[in-house]
């Protein structure tokens, strides 16, 4: 059985993990810690709520040099929030044994003087996004990099989706030559490899197969059936019992809007968006992790990464727009240490085709709704699609035209009375054919009974 005890660690290593009431390793950090201690470059591949966090902090604090002042290690993550996080975490597992070292954080929309007097003394760990971090310490001369001999690229996918690639490269060209790199991505799009076949030799790839994210969550499927979405979501808000409740909108007039409502229902609601000022937002997040607010409505900023803890419920306004993984994001947010999760999602007609998408990407649903204030449980949501549809018959067809050019039409005088003349001839014409289909089948039938007759003699 994987154990902490097994690897080697320094006692004050184990102390911190202990500490922070870590009893055996998850999947990812049995994997990731054996390779990393090693300074062997790698790629690891792990769900939301792997514990991936501590796979690559462990190695960093087994390997820190506390006396040495120089900068020793960089983790790079795409947002402000993931890198307020990881931030966060960082400081509480080191807190114990490693209080010498210095830890900061920098992110966009601070003042960058203010970041710069961050940098006096170095810290020995640095975090934040990287067109910040190359800013303030490539681009001002603030910080040498070339000691740096640990480089976290977290959240892989989602920086090269950002933009920041480029900002990456230049920050891994100016460390240490042999720097180990450790690389952390949901997926491995096609647009990083070049990054990854430059500064990494022969990685092992860690992937950690156990689906963490949706073991433990139920997806209900939720039809609005006209109401608006602020009716709907009232309605679902009144018949649960969360410990946080996480709001998922695409966009932030959206996230502004469910916000506003909330707040006048006297709901503790929390806003989280990328147009927050810098400070309201650092604010937000912060609050948001030591469990301050039941309710937060967020855009999809905060399905990457961002570890609330105690997430039981996620509702989706909406689906996501562009990337359908975001779905998946959203649901990883509930479900996690063993605790069942319910994703709500509210949908209309015209959202089939997601949810087909969905499903075909291997999400159950369950179809439900709420009446007196009971939950209900409905026909499985593919039911209509399974049903035979109705024959629609030439008569019926040959009326709904008339009604239709009716439409197009100026309206006259006694319009109406013209087109129930014209539904009327076409009936009767209707009639006439059936009954000469009738009577030609009859004679027929006829004359093969004769023949028979006149055969059988």
């Amino acid at each position: 059985m994987p154990n902490f005890n097994n690897y080697g660690l320094k006692q004050e290593v184990l102390a911190s993990i202990e500490n922070i009431g870590f009893k055996k390793p998850t999947k990812i950090q049995d994997l990731v810690i054996p390779v990393a201690l090693k300074k062997i470059n790698l790629i690891g591949k792990g769900k939301t709520g792997s514990g991936k966090t501590h796979s690559f902090l462990i190695p960093i604090a087994n390997r820190l040099e506390v006396n040495d002042p120089n900068l020793q290690c960089i983790i790079l993550l795409p947002t402000r929030e993931l890198a307020l996080q990881i931030f966060q975490t960082c400081k509480e597992f080191f807190k114990l044994n490693f209080s010498k070292i210095k830890i900061t954080c920098l992110t966009g929309g601070q003042d960058s003087k203010r970041d710069l007097n961050k940098l006096s003394p170095t810290p020995q760990i640095l975090i934040g996004t990287p067109e910040k971090i190359k800013n303030l310490t490539i681009d001002t001369g603030a910080i040498d990099l070339s000691k740096v001999n640990t480089l976290v690229i977290d959240e892989a996918d989602m920086t090269l989706e950002m933009g920041f690639l480029n900002e990456v490269d230049r920050i891994a060209s100016l460390v240490d030559k042999n720097v180990h790199i450790m690389i952390f991505s949901a997926t491995i799009p096609v647009g990083i490899r070049p990054f990854l076949k430059k500064y990494l030799k022969n990685p092992i790839l860690l992937e950690d197969e156990k689906n963490v994210e949706h073991q433990d969550i139920e997806h209900i499927l939720f039809p609005c059936r006209g109401k608006t979405t602020l009716e709907t979501l009232s309605l679902i808000l009144k018949n649960i019992n969360p410990y946080v409740c996480l709001i998922f909108a695409n966009t932030k007039k959206e996230v502004e809007k469910i916000y506003e409502y909330l707040i006048e229902e006297g709901y503790n609601v929390a806003m989280i968006h990328g147009d927050l000022q810098s400070r309201e937002r650092k604010r937000n997040i912060k609050k948001s992790l030591n469990g301050e607010f039941k309710y937060i409505v967020a855009s999809d900023i905060a399905s990457r990464g961002i570890d609330i803890s105690g997430v039981s419920h996620v509702i989706s306004l909406s689906f996501p727009k562009n990337n359908l993984d975001f779905y998946m994001h959203r649901a990883g947010r509930c479900g996690r240490n063993n605790v069942k999760g319910q994703c709500i999602s509210l949908y209309h007609k015209q959202d089939n085709e997601v949810i087909q998408k969905l499903i075909g990407m291997g999400i159950h649903f369950s179809h439900q709704e709420i009446k007196n204030n009971q939950w209900v449980v409905l026909k499985d949501y593919n039911s209509r699609s399974k049903r035979t549809p109705k024959k629609i018959n030439e008569l019926d067809l040959e009326i709904k035209k008339v009604i239709v050019q009716s439409k197009k039409q100026k309206v006259k005088p006694n319009y109406k009375k013209k087109v129930r003349t014209q539904i009327d001839k076409i009936k009767k014409k209707h009639r006439r054919e059936m009954i000469q289909k009738d009577i030609k089948k009859r004679q027929i039938q006829r004359a093969i009974q004769a023949k028979n007759d006149k055969g059988g003699k």
